[in-house]
């Protein structure tokens, strides 16, 4: 009997931990653009709060961080 409890107790955990780290990786999200080469140095790319589907005052108050990869 006792087993048959901590066997549901354990499977209760991988299942709360899953769902955990799936909740975790919702929060993120990723966008990435590509530019030509030969654009002009501060030339326009994208609305990113509007990509986002946020008020663009809410960038400023999540945080949000533009990294730039490459040359």
């Amino acid at each position: 009997m006792a087993c048959v409890r901590q066997s549901r107790s354990r499977k209760r955990q991988v299942i709360l931990f899953i769902l955990c780290v799936c909740v975790c990786q919702s929060g993120a999200e990723t966008l990435r653009y590509s530019l030509a080469e030969e654009m002009e140095r501060d030339s326009f790319v994208a609305n990113i709060a509007n990509d986002l589907g946020i008020a663009p005052s809410q960038l400023a108050a999540r945080k949000a961080r533009i990294v730039s990869e490459g040359n």
